[in-house]
């Protein structure tokens, strides 16, 4: 959190023109602040707080700057207006602080002294030891800048310049004061104020109307992303389906031709089953017949072809004998061979090899 003290100084000048002087810079006790809302908030700086000894250094070599513009750092300095430098760290005075610093210019007719800070802001409420009451504690004050500025919050507003006295004006009087989102606080024509006021409204406003079509972006970015999911899964489904199709087709082509059906490229899966079927037992109807029980027949009449190419591959091996040994002809009992041949023939019908 930031925050901005005023207090009046005078000064004298050097033979150069520079301006010397040991101002009070900030002090103890109540300040008072406005928020943005136009309520009043109220702050207690207790003396422990202001004289501790690290916020007291804290204000040793830090720019003096023309009005609050922003914290100061090396990135910002060149395009912030500079009249000066804090040369010492602050001193207790009572219940003031004070600090040297030198002007090296003073091209405004600004009188008065703003410290720009930051603070931890310990929002307890309580009492001053002098029975005031107060919203919040300031601690762990560190100084980034002094600013001359226009009106001081200390309410003292007079100040001796070259023995030129100025006295706040009547108008003064009427500024208005806003404390930005930052802390920054700053005073005003009481329009600007207004305006400014009316500006954060429209932004509260708009930041609602924002958050509703953000709510309604997520939600239709969930069914999109749905969307392409179950898209994705049914482009993988149907490519296992596809090649699962290729796979049975290319096999009931297979044993289409093991019977000698002709033109069966052209049938579908369904009649090139139902051809198999028939081929196998020309008798049977299987008219009106359920998909369940021509893929049950069709099984059945594929096993048998199975077996009847194991059936042959034995006729084969009893012809040929065993590899491993020689067939002795004269031995050769062609008899015995042609029944077995029979047997494992009709063992094949039977589906028992």
């Amino acid at each position: 959190m930031q925050r901005y003290d005023r207090f009046t100084f005078k000064a004298t000048k050097t033979d150069e023109g520079f301006i010397i002087d040991k101002p009070i810079i900030g002090r103890t006790g109540i300040l008072r602040y406005q928020n943005a809302d136009g309520s009043e908030r109220i702050e207690y700086r207790p003396p422990e707080e202001a004289f501790n000894a690290d916020s007291l250094a804290s204000i040793k070599g830090k720019p003096i700057t023309l009005g609050h513009v922003a914290m100061v750092n090396n990135k910002n300095s060149k395009s912030i207006p500079i009249l000066g430098t804090v040369i010492s760290g602050g001193e207790q005075d009572g219940d003031n602080i004070r600090a040297d610093i030198t002007l090296y210019n003073l091209d405004t007719p600004h009188r008065e002294l703003s410290c720009g800070y930051t603070l931890d802001l310990d929002e307890t409420p309580g009492i001053t030891p002098d029975g005031k009451h107060y919203d919040a504690i300031q601690r762990n004050i560190r100084y980034n800048h002094l600013a001359v500025v226009q009106k001081g919050r200390a309410g003292n507003a007079r100040l001796n310049m070259d023995g030129d006295q100025i006295i706040e004006s009547e108008d003064k009087k009427h500024m208005a004061k806003v404390r930005l989102d930052n802390g920054l606080e700053y005073e005003c024509a009481e329009e600007v104020k207004i305006e400014l006021e009316t500006l954060k409204a429209n932004k509260t406003k708009e930041k609602a109307n924002f958050d509703a079509l953000q709510g309604k972006y997520d939600a239709m970015k969930v069914k999109v992303d749905k969307l392409e999911k179950d898209l994705a899964d049914e482009k993988a489904n149907k490519s296992v389906n596809f090649d699962e199709a290729v796979k049975e087709r290319v096999k009931m082509l297979d044993i289409a031709k093991q019977y000698n059906l002709d033109k069966i490229d052209t049938l579908s899966n369904k009649d090139i089953k139902i051809a198999v079927i028939k081929k196998v037992n020309e008798d049977l109807n299987i008219d009106n017949k359920s998909e369940e029980y021509i893929d049950g027949m069709f099984d059945v009449c594929s096993e048998q072809q199975i077996n009847i190419d194991s059936a042959s591959a034995s006729k084969r091996r009893i012809i040929n004998g065993d590899n491993d040994n020689k067939m002795n002809f004269d031995d050769f009992d062609y008899i015995k061979k042609m029944e077995e041949l029979k047997q494992a023939e009709a063992n094949a019908y039977k589906g028992e090899q």
